[in-house]
């Protein structure tokens, strides 16, 4: 069985997914497809299970555990280059009984796209820290190689969520990793509802026209239906920049694009607050509660 043809196996009973086709998650209402670099849980070698499935570290999987009631599917990388058909299937079907899809990318393209155009172009750039100096000076190949990886690698996320999209679905894409997914999910169905929201600050626009295909990745994030940021001042700069580098028009709501108003906001992400309150219960917590009020004891707070 290809990893493919898995999307169409019945699933197994779990607490998690129903004991029916993949299609059964579907709701009255549609589902929220979350599109992420990564998913909520890694795909890891075990000696002896071959493969284990670990929750995954980070804020984006901490702050959507807020989220109640939600029919939810997550497409992501696995977080490990598997090579075979064989070991993708596999992969592929337990995935599935956690509402994970994976999106399979060589050690290459992971490379030139995550370690490179991601984490050496855009992550420093949105930080205000610049473009590396070692690709200001005669490194127009690598950027140019880079930015073909993450096309690429955008790509094969968008395939992948038109594998699985059903009519009625939220198509919720993240950050920058993800900044083409947009217009090539609307050209797969100029329909889809599809937001895309940004976790790290948006650049001012004198800060952001340094970055190579700026235009291409400002116009591949307006054929999403909402651009979300977390604060007032990352949504202001990417207005700003719409309209400074793409002489668009700004409005109440958001920019006026393709015949269109995309809205452009902000929404504060917070936390699962109950999760927090329960976790003060727990044997472990109440023990390092009690190691620190002896270790301060005595001293103002």
């Amino acid at each position: 069985t290809s990893p493919a043809t898995a999307l169409n196996q019945p699933l197994e009973s779990t607490e998690q997914v129903p004991a029916s086709r993949l299609s059964a998650l579907l709701g009255p209402n549609g589902r929220v497809l979350i599109v992420a670099n990564r998913l909520p849980v890694t795909a890891k070698r075990h000696p002896v299970k071959k493969w284990e499935y670990p929750s995954s570290s980070g804020g984006l999987v901490s702050a959507l555990q807020g989220l109640k009631d939600v029919q939810m599917m997550w497409v992501g990388w696995p977080g490990v280059s598997v090579p075979n058909e064989t070991g993708q299937t596999v992969i592929t079907e337990e995935l599935f009984k956690r509402r994970c899809v994976p999106v399979f990318l060589d050690e290459e393209l992971m490379d030139q796209y995550y370690s490179g155009y991601c984490n050496k172009i855009l992550w420093p750039l949105f930080h205000y820290l610049g473009l590396p100096q070692e690709y200001k000076i005669n490194k127009e190949k690598d950027i140019k190689s880079q930015f073909e990886a993450y096309t690429q690698a955008n790509q094969m996320f968008a395939e992948t969520v038109c594998k699985i999209y059903k009519e009625g679905d939220i198509i919720w894409c993240h950050d920058y990793h993800l900044m083409c997914l947009p217009k090539l999910l609307k050209q797969y169905n100029i329909n889809m509802k599809v937001g895309w929201f940004l976790h790290t600050p948006f650049p001012s626009s004198e800060m952001y026209r340094a970055l190579p295909n700026r235009a291409e990745l400002l116009e591949a994030v307006l054929k999403a239906d909402l651009v979300g940021f977390h604060a007032y001042d990352y949504a202001r700069h990417f207005v700003s920049a719409c309209i400074s580098l793409l002489g668009l028009e700004g409005c109440l709501d958001g920019i006026q694009f393709d015949g269109r108003i995309v809205k452009v906001d902000a929404f504060p992400i917070g936390i699962d607050a109950q999760r927090f309150t329960k976790a003060l219960e727990g044997p472990k917590v109440k023990e390092k509660i009690t190691e620190f009020k002896k270790l301060f004891a005595g001293r103002k707070t």
